[in-house]
Parts: structure tokens; sequence; C-alpha cells
């Protein structure tokens, strides 16, 4: 009975460990900024990763992005631009970051992200002021 509690202490501080060191990684993936392309811009903006055989981003994820009003968008070709894509643990299409004007990445959405939730961020991004989402 001694052993079998010793071996799910001993696999719950692995597990602890594991989510400790992922949410440090994220953390890192979000305070880091994009380099040379993260000159510093006038607003927020957005990192869309994608790839040429994602379904979902082109059904979902482009109409969402395309709902945004005059928010700039950066598409990425997460399989091109791979080193790119790893700073920002990019293992899923889509994948969109909340970028601040400073180059500084706010937010990271794995998977298809709607356009209230990155008009929510973006919003988050600018200091609170809303930004107009088209009704198409």
């Amino acid at each position: 009975m001694t052993t079998q509690l010793w071996a799910l202490a001993v696999a719950g501080l692995v597990v602890l460990a594991a989510a400790c060191l992922e949410a440090v990684r994220s953390r890192r993936a979000r305070s880091r900024s994009v380099g040379a392309a993260a000159a510093t811009a006038p607003e927020p903006y957005i990192l869309y990763f994608t790839g040429e055989n994602c379904s979902v981003c082109r059904t979902h994820q482009e109409p969402a992005l395309a709902k945004l009003d005059g928010v700039r968008v950066d598409k990425v070709d997460a399989i091109a631009q791979r080193e790119l894509a790893d700073r920002f643990h990019v293992y899923t299409l889509p994948t969109t970051v909340v970028m601040s004007s400073e180059g500084r990445s706010l937010h990271v959405n794995y998977g298809y992200a709607p356009s209230t939730k990155l008009a929510r961020q973006l919003s988050d991004a600018r200091g609170g002021e809303l930004r107009a989402i088209a009704t198409a």
C-alpha cells in the first residue's frame, strides 16, 4: 500500500512539473516579440498562422478575420516559417496571436478564434477602446 501511495505522489509531482513548465513556455511565447518583422505599428495587429491544407483556416478563421474592421492581419505560413511558428508554440492551425503596437504578443489563440473574441482581445490591447465589427 505504501509503495502505491509513493508512486501516486511521484506521478502527481511529474504532472505538476509538466504543467508548470508549459505555463512558463506559454508566458515566454506571449512576451517575446516577433523580431525584426515586429517593428512598432500604429495599432495592435494579428499574426495569423495558417497552412496550405488547413480547411478550418479557409472556412472559419479567414471569414472571422475579415469581419474585423481595419485591423492589420499578418498571414504566416506555419510550415514555411517554422522558426516563427515555434516561437509561439504553434502546433495546431489556425493559430492567431494578438500583438501590441510595440510588437509584444498579448493573446495566443490555438485553434479557431471567433471575431468577437478577437475584437475583445484587440480592444484590451488598445486599452479598452471598442472597435466596430462588420456584420457581414
